[in-house]
């Protein structure tokens, strides 16, 4: 297998895209990458011990601009409104449920904002790819520009220090607490403009990151309205198509940022902490199979053993066939296949 030497991108530097340094070949972005897929880093960085959860590992370190309360409210909103939403179950919401989870996770967070923006795992007509957005907002995880962002940084600087949620400052802060920070502003466009670039410089983006905050509550609504005029059961599909939804998709999204740093086994020598977990994939439409992802990280199809389902491929292998995606990323290099 090619060696490649680890790359430490500078994180106040301005990338280049349309030249293509050493940090485009890190974060994989898009227009950049056409050369062959970047094989696994074998230089692998110490592994630390994972802390208990906690947030003694430095309050001013991780809420250096305090909390964000409206965020805080929010997630604590949601996780209330799903717990009692076990006592206001119907059929119909349940499967109002099922269908915006597949549409949230697995068309919005998983194949949107994940494998089609972030690592430009395949191309889309531009109408397509604005209707993925939107599936994403769905999650209320963030607008697709800050989601981006995050994630290529979290490539970056995978398990090191800067890394948004890494498990070096314990299993809950890589979870869920790394959500509840207060960013400024100011301090969000130059987070966009240092990591996702090329969404930043989209107009329709930047629109959906300035509705983001109304984009939930309208959904909200609209499923309470929906429910109540037509099933006349408004609260139960609130209950279950927003609250019940939004809780289940969070958290299947978070366990890949958690779980998958700390527990499972790894194809790929990496230089992060990256695994493969079963059950992570079976929660995330494939996205559990991390450890190849961090070894191949344009690559579209996550799963690379028989045993390694990846639903989300599944979807994407179907919109290639329908002439609704191309470019697909979906040959592993020669010479990279999983090993034991």
């Amino acid at each position: 297998m090619h060696h490649e030497s680890e790359i430490v991108p500078n994180p106040e530097r301005p990338i280049d895209l349309a030249a293509g340094g050493a940090d485009a070949a890190v974060l994989d972005l898009p227009g950049v990458l056409d050369q062959p897929l970047v094989a696994p880093q074998l230089h692998a960085a110490p592994v630390r011990s994972i802390k208990p959860a906690s947030l003694s590992t430095g309050w001013k370190k991780h809420f250096p601009d305090g909390v964000d309360w409206p965020v805080t409210l929010w997630m604590i909103g949601m996780h209330i409104g799903a717990v009692v939403a076990l006592w206001h179950f119907t059929w119909a919401a349940f499967f109002t449920f099922l269908f915006l989870h597949f549409v949230t996770a697995c068309l919005g967070i998983t194949l949107g904002f994940h494998r089609l923006l972030t690592h430009s795992s395949m191309q889309v007509a531009r109408p397509v790819k604005y209707f993925f957005s939107m599936c994403g907002m769905l999650s209320a995880e963030g607008s697709p520009l800050m989601w981006v962002a995050n994630h290529r940084k979290h490539h970056a600087l995978s398990d090191q220090e800067g890394d948004p949620h890494s498990p070096n400052d314990g299993f809950f802060w890589s979870h869920m607490l790394w959500f509840y920070p207060n960013v400024p502003r100011d301090k969000c466009i130059a987070h966009f403009k240092r990591w996702a670039p090329d969404l930043y410089k989209d107009p329709v983006q930047r629109f959906m990151d300035r509705i983001f905050p109304l984009f939930a509550p309208i959904v909200g609504v609209g499923l309470y309205l929906f429910g109540h005029y037509v099933f006349n059961q408004g609260l139960s599909f609130f209950l279950w198509g927003m609250c019940a939804r939004t809780v289940a998709c969070y958290h299947s999204t978070w366990f890949v940022n958690s779980a998958t740093h700390i527990w499972g086994y790894r194809n790929y020598h990496t230089s992060d902490r990256s695994r493969n977990l079963w059950w992570v994939a079976v929660l995330s439409y494939g996205e559990g199979w991390h450890n190849n992802h961090h070894a191949h990280q344009r690559l579209a199809r996550h799963g690379h053993r028989p045993h390694e389902i990846d639903p989300t491929y599944m979807v994407i292998w179907t919109l290639k066939k329908l002439g609704l995606a191309w470019d697909v990323q979906d040959k592993l290099p020669v010479g990279n296949q999983a090993s034991e």
